[in-house]
């Protein structure tokens, strides 16, 4: 017993055989009417249509002929069809002018059109003596609702997706004008324009046309100014092409900073341009692609975290910009470490101004415990919602392109042990923007009577950090057993990147915490120390010494300095 996809083989290999003899020999059509290009699934306020092609040289009267699907036939009115002319035929033509651009040549009649089926059909042409002069065999499968489906070669036969394509007009049909698809002497198109990486674009164009061309050349332009036009100040690239034969696609890899240069980050306009003084189609000459500039530095943190709300509440994430500018945060990612599933993307334009909160939630309960959130500009509440696990869990911030811009993996042991069991519907807040996120000395609970602060200072933040080679502020340390304090320690490093060890000693040379353990480190970095030991033991009054290493990462250079830090009570 043959099978069902064998059959299948046989037929679809039967179907190029006929093609190919079509084209060797030619068809029946070859100098005569066909159907061209037809509408079966338009979009919304658009009436069904299809288009017939004077493929001769002559022009044709048509009188008395027939259009016919598998239920029903309607005759023709008599009109003329000039030489290489189309006409458009539909049951509306005002509704088709309304909603579609014609040609002035393009002949158009109004007719009690048969209905095109959305699944698959049968329409052919007949002569005034019902002899067959064009037929059409079509399945919606071939293409999508809203865009025609044209005829490639209107010598060959159209009942095959080899024959009858899809449109790839940007306005998804090309009623009474050559189709998109059909092959013209001289074009040129756009084959690709897009971020291979945060570092790489890709350009890519083919020759679409029946000949080889030279004297071609690309542009690629980018919006600096955001106004959606291209001024010739924003030419950023231009390039010449080999020459390419028919059908063939040329690619080329451009390093992204070429492009981008000083701009700061954010979101960017590009556009590629195909230039050829003689190109039939110039709709396929163009690309714009719009793009997200990601920059190395960390502007934005991560600055609170509500993981365990009260009954009825909600979590959430607050970030703060700590850059120069302001930062947009449409298409950045919140994820945690559990599940892949569990990301948050901003599909708005967040914007954050230098030292502005923004709050990311997934729960609108969270706009009723904090009334002072409803109708902020720096408030997200999205879809899916994140698992923020109770035990502790990991937060990673990323930029559209994918950069890790922050990250932090808590715990509930980062809260202050003062607090015990009533650290549920508390948040974690930082005591500074800068401090490492990833520490657990920048953290501790949020001491605000809510319980959290979104949108706003922490309740428990440091003044200004301290700047100078190593410093430590406040310093004398005062500390209480009532009330967690905090040393902040600041360093400056002679190398750009580096590992750091920060530990805090006693005057006897005894190490009794250590901060920072080779941790990657830029030349500027903070970590806070709350006045204890390695053990959670707070120390006795007296002088400490802090001692920062440093071994230059990816060199040979060592740094290391000390600065005396007195706690008192």
């Amino acid at each position: 017993m043959v099978s069902r996809a064998l059959l299948y083989d046989w037929y679809r290999a039967a179907r190029r055989l006929l093609v190919g003899l079509a084209v060797f020999w030619g068809t029946a059509t070859a100098a005569q009417p066909v159907i061209n290009e037809l509408m079966p699934v338009p979009p919304k306020g658009e009436p069904e249509w299809l288009e017939l092609f004077n493929a001769a040289d002559t022009p044709v009267a048509f009188s008395n002929w027939w259009l016919t699907d598998s239920r029903m036939a309607v005759r023709l009115p008599a009109f003329v069809l000039p030489p290489r002319g189309y006409a458009v035929l539909c049951r509306d033509t005002v509704a088709l002018r309304e909603v579609r651009s014609l040609p002035a040549m393009a002949v158009l009649i109004e007719l009690r059109l048969p209905t095109l089926n959305n699944t698959s059909d049968v329409i052919t042409l007949r002569a005034s003596d019902s002899s067959l002069v064009d037929s059409v065999y079509y399945s919606v499968r071939w293409g999508r609702a809203g865009v025609s489906l044209e005829r490639a070669r209107a010598e060959l036969p159209a009942w095959s997706p080899e024959n009858l394509l899809p449109s790839q007009s940007p306005t998804g049909a090309t009623a009474g004008d050559v189709n998109s698809v059909t092959p013209v002497p001289v074009d040129y198109a756009c084959a690709d324009f897009r971020l291979l990486s945060s570092d790489t674009l890709l350009v890519a164009v083919i020759n679409t046309g029946t000949t080889a061309q030279s004297r071609v050349s690309y542009t690629v332009w980018l919006d600096r100014d955001g106004d959606s036009s291209f001024s010739p100040a924003e030419l950023r690239l231009r390039r010449s092409l080999p020459p390419l034969q028919p059908g063939q696609r040329w690619e080329e890899r451009i390093p992204a900073e070429a492009l981008w240069g000083e701009l700061p980050r954010g979101w960017y306009m590009l556009q590629l341009v195909v230039e050829l003084a003689e190109d039939v189609r110039r709709w396929n000459d163009t690309l714009r692609r719009r793009y997200y500039r990601s920059v190395g530095s960390s502007v934005v943190r991560i600055n609170e975290i509500l993981y365990d709300p009260l009954p009825n509440g909600a979590e959430f994430v607050e970030l703060v910009n700590v850059g120069e500018d302001t930062v947009t945060l449409e298409g950045w990612l919140l994820h945690d470490l559990g599940s892949s599933s569990d990301t948050l993307r901003i599909g708005t334009a967040l914007r954050l101004a230098p030292n502005q909160f923004g709050v990311l939630g997934w729960d609108s309960s969270l706009l009723v415990a904090y009334a002072e959130l409803q109708g902020s500009s720096s408030m997200y509440i999205g879809t899916p919602a994140l698992t923020l696990n109770n035990a502790g869990d990991g937060i990673v911030l990323r930029d559209p392109n994918g950069i890790v811009v922050d990250s932090v993996s808590y715990d509930p042991t980062w809260h202050d042990p003062a607090v015990g069991s009533a650290r549920r519907g508390r948040s974690l807040e930082k005591l500074h923007p800068l401090l490492p996120s990833s520490e657990r000395s920048s953290w501790s609970t949020c001491a605000a009577p809510a319980g959290a602060t979104p949108g706003a200072p922490n309740s428990i933040a440091v003044p200004s950090l301290p700047d100078g080679e190593l410093t430590a502020s406040p310093n004398p340390f005062r500390l209480s057993a009532a009330e967690r304090q905090y040393c902040v320690i600041s360093y400056r490093l002679p190398f750009q990147k580096a590992l750091v060890t920060v530990r805090i000693f006693s005057d006897e040379g005894a190490c009794l915490r250590t901060l920072l353990l080779a941790a990657y480190s830029a030349a500027h970095g903070h970590v806070a120390w709350d006045g204890r030991s390695d053990r959670g033991e707070l120390v006795p009054p007296g002088p400490y010494v802090a001692l920062v290493e440093a071994q230059e990462a990816g060199g040979v250079g060592r740094y290391e300095a000390k600065a005396v830090i007195v706690v008192g009570y």
